[in-house]
């Protein structure tokens, strides 16, 4: 079975093996040394950052794109020109509470912003949620959309919207709309698909009180995530508490995805709420 491994990380790269290729990628987090040299020999991939996003050096003749299995969905793996393969790996232990939500709740109407390739907006349709996915380039929502297919949950309900995220919420609030769960996964810094600009120092907190009031400040559940320094767990979980009136748990933790040798390679925070 085509799937991930994450054999080894450090000095600001890390090393995977995805779909049986080893490719080895920049990892800003990953400050420390190798654990294992000798693992990095023989790569199938190599991608170089650069002040135009970067480049991809390919060692082996790959397929333009192939599909993989983690965590018990299926995705569509391509290289990307800015180094992305449309697989973020450290989402996984999110996907889980996802699962371990639709335990005690169901056919909750779920928001996922910044939605990306769409593997947190798969996990909730396999656990019986309605999904609202949006991102602002279209060839990201077709990605999903092709991600949903081979997961066989494209007869899903979910709506797959392009779109900038802030002028998207406030159009619902207009409408009326109501949700019930929020996924937010923002970068440090994008641009919308009309050129509006994001900056999540700037942008998060505008952007979460729109989410609250779509749900009256007392959602079912949130979850926060993201790569961008300064944004501790602790942080995201704080910056939770001070919007949502219901009541419920918190939790909050690093980022991190498990290597082949047992250590684990930090990748951001994550914090959540679960009413109840």
């Amino acid at each position: 079975m085509k799937t991930y491994t994450l054999l080894d990380s450090g000095d600001l790269t890390k090393l995977e093996m995805v779909g049986g290729y080893k490719i080895i990628r920049p990892s800003l987090l990953s400050v420390y040394k190798k654990t294992n040299e000798s693992l990095w020999e023989n790569p199938d991939a190599i991608f170089y950052k650069n002040e135009n996003g970067g480049r991809w050096k390919f060692f082996t003749d790959i397929p333009d794109s192939f599909s993989i299995t983690v965590s018990n969905l299926t995705v569509k793996i391509k290289f990307t020109p800015f180094g992305h393969l449309g697989l973020f790996p450290e989402q996984e232990q999110n996907w889980n509470f996802i699962r371990k939500i639709s335990q005690k709740k169901k056919n909750l109407e779920v928001l996922n912003l910044f939605a990306y390739s769409g593997l947190s907006t798969l996990a909730c349709l396999e656990s019986g949620f309605s999904v609202c996915h949006v991102d602002a380039s279209k060839g990201m929502v077709d990605w999903a959309k092709e991600n949903s297919q081979l997961s066989s949950l494209s007869e899903k309900k979910v709506r797959w919207i392009v779109d900038d995220v802030s002028k998207f919420l406030k159009r619902e609030i207009r409408r009326g709309k109501k949700y019930e769960g929020f996924i937010l996964d923002p970068p440090t810094f994008g641009r919308g698909s009309k050129g509006e600009v994001w900056k999540i120092e700037n942008d998060l907190i505008p952007l979460l009180d729109l989410c609250m009031e779509l749900c009256q400040s007392r959602p079912e559940f949130v979850i926060l995530s993201c790569h961008t320094n300064g944004f501790s767990p602790k942080n995201l979980e704080r910056i939770l508490e001070s919007m949502i009136l219901s009541k419920g748990s918190y939790a909050f933790s690093e980022l991190l995805i498990s290597e082949k040798s047992g250590r684990a390679m930090p990748s951001g925070s994550t914090a959540s709420f679960l009413q109840g």
